[in-house]
């Protein structure tokens, strides 16, 4: 039967390939479409350049023959343009610099060819320079030309105008190109995301293990600090495997995020840290403080808060840390705060915390059952404890008390890590 844990990372892996598949399609979607704009951006200059560099060479025999007959020979103009309709233009046409027609020629079935095109701002040009413009009307490649021309004496006396149609085979040789270019363009770029992904996923799995390990560092780091403070005041960690156990079974009643679970379980395991900086004498004294020592006692709250501030990861346990002795009716320490304006995580582990030390056993008292403990909570109902709060906790400490007393240290400490490592590990123990 296949592991748990297996089955949890395999399902975690699978999703982080999800995602990282979706993110590399939508990279390739953009990429094709930057790519293929560009590509198709440059074959269209390149079928303007070839259409103009066509339509120009057509006109150089009439520059020729203008240059020898000048303006006025109407006759020899028309002449002149006849052969340009020959060459592949649709319609052919001088005018003077007042723009009226000179002389024309249009092709069979292309009379006012030029007469009848939009006007240049709305022509549904590829591109518009400052003598040409390439458009596609009815599936040709067209050029429309203007040439100024001159006299003998370098006058300028008009302009040539004319309508170039591209011949079919430099058309389809164009627009083989294109789709060539285009085609090879995208095709890279699949193949270049194709080949990213097994690389960035073997990044990522690297990355991932580097997390985890640094995850695990973290929790133990987090532990080890709980159980320090937890073996100076009693010897063993027994109290903070159960507040931690109690804490994460209270959340999920409330039906708190995974998150703010993370951040409780943090607190849970260092709510006492700052008395890591308590004399012993204090410390472990077994009769009740006097006032100017429990003076200093209450000082670790501002010990453990300064601890912990100085990891950004361990900050997340600074609420329970700070809070967890403010009473929900104000009359707690050490801010004084009251009702909601004590953080939920805080007024949480309260109940917890004073729940696992009326039902343990210490030096200076023997464990209470659970019936008196439940009865010794109630009576703190809206004073020490937040009442909604109080009504959730005693609806399921019942059964968890049952699963957890007697318990052992290693027993404790198994489940734990079991809990812990559901929100910290993607379901694997620690």
């Amino acid at each position: 039967m296949a592991d748990p844990t297996d089955r949890s990372k395999a399902k975690a892996f699978r999703g982080i390939r999800g995602r990282v598949a979706r993110r590399l399609a939508v990279a390739w979607v953009l990429l094709s479409l930057l790519v293929g704009g560009t590509v198709a951006y440059l074959e269209f200059r390149r079928a303007d350049e070839i259409a103009f560099g066509l339509a120009a060479s057509a006109v150089d025999s009439l520059r020729q023959h203008v240059a020898k007959s000048g303006a006025p020979h109407v006759a020899s103009l028309t002449a002149a343009l006849e052969p340009l309709v020959r060459q592949g233009y649709l319609q052919a046409r001088v005018d003077d610099g007042a723009g009226n027609v000179i002389a024309t020629t249009a092709a069979l079935g292309q009379p006012g060819f030029l007469d009848h095109l939009p006007e240049r701002g709305s022509a549904p040009a590829t591109f518009i320079t400052g003598n040409h413009r390439v458009l596609w009307r009815g599936g040709e490649l067209v050029v429309l030309v203007k040439i100024p021309l001159q006299d003998q004496s370098g006058r300028l006396f008009g302009s040539f105008n004319g309508a170039y149609r591209v011949d079919p085979a430099t058309r389809e040789s164009v627009r083989r190109d294109f789709v060539y270019n285009i085609s090879a363009a995208l095709l890279a770029v699949l193949v270049t995301t194709f080949v990213l992904y097994p690389v960035i996923m073997s990044l990522n799995k690297g990355v991932l293990k580097l997390s985890a390990e640094l995850m695990r560092s973290n929790v133990e780091l987090m532990e080890v600090l709980g159980s320090a403070i937890a073996k100076r005041d009693s010897d063993t960690d027994l109290h903070n495997y159960r507040v931690c156990l109690y804490s994460i079974r209270f959340a999920e009643a409330l039906g708190l995020d995974d998150n703010t679970i993370r951040f409780v379980i943090a607190g849970a395991f260092l709510h006492d840290v700052g008395k890591i900086g308590i004399s012993d004498s204090i410390l472990l004294k077994p009769g009740k403080l006097t006032e100017e020592e429990f003076s200093v006692m209450k000082t670790h709250v501002q010990l453990g808060v300064d601890i912990v501030a100085k990891s950004s990861w361990l900050n997340g346990a600074r609420e329970v840390i700070e809070y967890h002795h403010e009473r929900f009716d104000g009359s707690g320490y050490r801010q004084g705060l009251q009702g909601a304006s004590i953080p939920l995580a805080a007024r949480l582990f309260a109940i917890v915390d004073v729940f696992d030390a009326l039902t343990s056993r210490r030096p200076y008292k023997e464990a209470f059952s659970l019936e008196s403990a439940v009865r010794i909570l109630a009576e703190g109902r809206g004073s020490h404890f937040d009442p909604d709060l109080l009504d959730v906790f005693g609806q399921i400490v019942p059964e968890l008390h049952g699963e957890l007393a007697g318990l052992g240290e290693a027993a404790l400490r198994s489940r734990l890590h079991q809990q812990v490592g559901r929100y910290f590990f993607g379901g694997r123990a620690y």
